[in-house]
């Protein structure tokens, strides 16, 4: 009787094996057989962001894929592989991107996901990351809006300093400390600008320092006479620009046009970048924007920024904000996969929520929210500083703490003679 079935038995075991996949290898997993590390992206290669695409994570990311593969690949369990990258451009459209991620994790079957450009891009993208289980490293965007989030979203790593993590309450601090009582906002309509806007008013209260207005800009805007002409009236102590580069730029050209002069002024994204400089020259002395480090701030980033500046076409596209955390993240992620030994998100995810590795930072760890069970965000502990300000063409790191490259400029000089 036995043998009869084993005769039956073992062709049908033969037959099952040639039909049954020897790896499952699905979005965020990594089978035992596979050959390279896939790394997706939706980004705004075109629309009115791309100038972040050119000169913020997606330059960072790709120099580190070429060295990554120069190097013959990341050690996963003994085996080299290198890292292919498969990269959509939304156009700078949320619903494109949303589509875009859906599709890098259904179809393309990536391991992990760089983040969107901007705030409300890494809003809408990270639920999506996190339904299909793909650890996804965000790069420009803050999360103040997505923190109370994150402990629900394990799959999902944001390394950028922002409004409270930890930029203006340092920098609030910086301007109580000299004095100043009264701020003037002015914040694009968008999710970025709402959080700037709802951050600074909450630490000026924390500092008995008035809020004489809080102005919100189209996106769009080409005319900022009224806003400044406004501002020039009010004579604030300090003035706030929370908006993205071509607001910012038309900000300092419409302020230095109408002689709008405060004791210090703050711009966002575009401050923090090389051309800042080059565009408005002296006129940007003292002039405070979000980031920041710079050579200064340790013999490791001096060589990261000679290496980078090629990279991204000179001086001009240097990003004094994100630059450097965008590599060390990418610099963990590598030790994290070697350390866990295998590209299973699950395993590796172990490894972020406990393992700190020495990258361009220094020491780097995550603070995993929910109680060490959610996503995770940097640590202050980490950064290389908080407020950057402008003095002789160097962003100098102005933080009141062991970050600070050059003390705090207040009151600015008044602008340079036309």
């Amino acid at each position: 009787m036995w043998s009869k079935i084993l005769k039956i038995s073992i062709p049908l075991i033969l037959c099952l094996a040639l039909i049954v996949p020897v790896t499952f290898t699905g979005c965020g997993g990594g089978g035992t057989t596979q050959t390279e590390i896939v790394i997706g992206a939706s980004r705004d290669i075109t629309g009115p962001q791309a100038g972040f695409q050119a000169y913020g994570y997606a330059p960072v990311y790709k120099m580190w894929i070429d060295e990554v593969n120069a190097a013959g690949g990341i050690d996963v369990g003994g085996k080299k592989l290198k890292v292919r990258l498969i990269e959509y451009d939304d156009a700078s459209d949320t619903g494109v991107c949303v589509k875009n991620i859906e599709k890098l994790c259904t179809q393309d079957h990536v391991n992990f996901l760089f983040g969107p450009t901007g705030t409300a891009m890494m809003f809408a993208a990270t639920p999506i990351a996190n339904k299909y289980k793909t650890m996804m490293l965000c790069g420009e965007g803050g999360a103040t809006t997505m923190e109370p989030q994150l402990a629900n979203m394990p799959y999902v790593f944001a390394v950028l300093n922002y409004s409270n993590h930890f930029q203006l309450p340092m920098f609030v601090n910086l301007i109580a400390a000299k004095g100043a009582k009264t701020v003037y906002i002015c914040f694009m309509n968008d999710l970025h600008g709402a959080e700037y806007n709802l951050t600074m008013q909450s630490e000026c209260g924390l500092h008995g320092i008035q809020v004489l207005e809080a102005k919100s800009i189209p996106i769009s805007i080409t005319d900022m006479d009224p806003i400044i002409k406004e501002a020039k009236d009010l004579n604030p102590d300090v003035f706030c620009m929370f908006a993205y580069p071509n607001q910012n730029i038309l900000f300092m050209q419409t302020a230095m046009a109408l002689n709008f002069n405060p004791k210090c002024i703050l711009i966002g994204p575009g401050c923090n970048f090389g051309f800042f400089p080059l565009t408005f020259g002296k006129a940007l002395e003292d002039v405070c924007g979000e980031g920041a480090w710079n050579a200064k701030s340790s013999p490791a980033l001096a060589a990261y920024a000679d290496k980078i500046r090629p990279i991204v076409g000179g001086e001009g596209n240097m990003d004094y904000w994100g630059s450097n955390l965008y590599y060390s993240t990418l610099q963990y992620l590598a030790q994290a996969i070697t350390k866990a030994g295998t590209l299973d998100t699950d395993k590796i995810l172990e490894v972020y929520k406990t393992t700190h590795f020495p990258t361009l930072l220094g020491d780097f760890y995550w603070d995993i929210q929910g109680n060490g069970k959610g996503g995770g965000l940097l640590p202050q502990a980490c950064y290389n500083g908080q407020i950057g300000q402008w003095q002789n063409g160097i962003f100098e790191v102005v933080d009141n703490d062991k970050n600070n490259t050059a003390p705090f400029v207040y009151p600015k000089p008044p602008w340079p003679a036309k």
